[in-house]
């Protein structure tokens, strides 16, 4: 049982670098915090690849980006801390937060560029993870059959 639970980390290990790199080539990490926050976690419950802590984007918007509409209490402020992340670089701080304001408004109205043209971050990773951990399975499985029949003819 250990060893499928090693296979299975090192699935998760595999996906989580995966997305890093995703995320990387496809320039979605401006601070880093969402990428540091991406972890496999393995406990008594089991063994999961996830974010964790609250310093990290939403899981969804890293691929399908941000619709219009209501925006986050603060967003002004959300978008001028980006710009610095992103390493933008504007002659005065009064110009990088009207830059900010006005991209804030945009989203509000428009939402994200990824949201109209989504990427592929995390989809393609983890569909290979599940087909990995979904063949881990299938051998235990067949293993453990093989071994009852086997225990079941010496005993007949």
């Amino acid at each position: 049982m250990a060893d499928i639970r090693q296979d299975i980390e090192a699935i998760l290990e595999r996906c989580k670098a995966d997305i890093a790199t995703n995320m990387d080539t496809q320039g979605v990490n401006a601070s880093g915090r969402t990428v540091g926050s991406l972890a496999v976690v393995s406990d008594g419950a089991g063994v999961r690849l996830g974010l964790f802590g609250n310093n990290h984007a939403p899981l969804g918007t890293l691929e399908v980006g941000r619709a219009g509409g209501k925006v986050p209490a603060g967003f002004y402020q959300i978008i001028k801390q980006w710009t610095r992340d992103k390493g933008l670089q504007f002659g005065t701080e009064t110009e990088r937060g009207t830059f900010a304001y006005f991209v804030a408004r945009k989203i509000a109205r428009e939402g994200t560029q990824r949201h109209r043209l989504p990427i592929d971050v995390y989809s393609t990773p983890a569909k290979a993870a599940r087909n990995a951990i979904e063949s881990v399975l299938r051998n235990m499985v067949k293993v453990g059959i093989e071994t009852s029949l086997k225990t079941a003819k010496m005993n007949f």
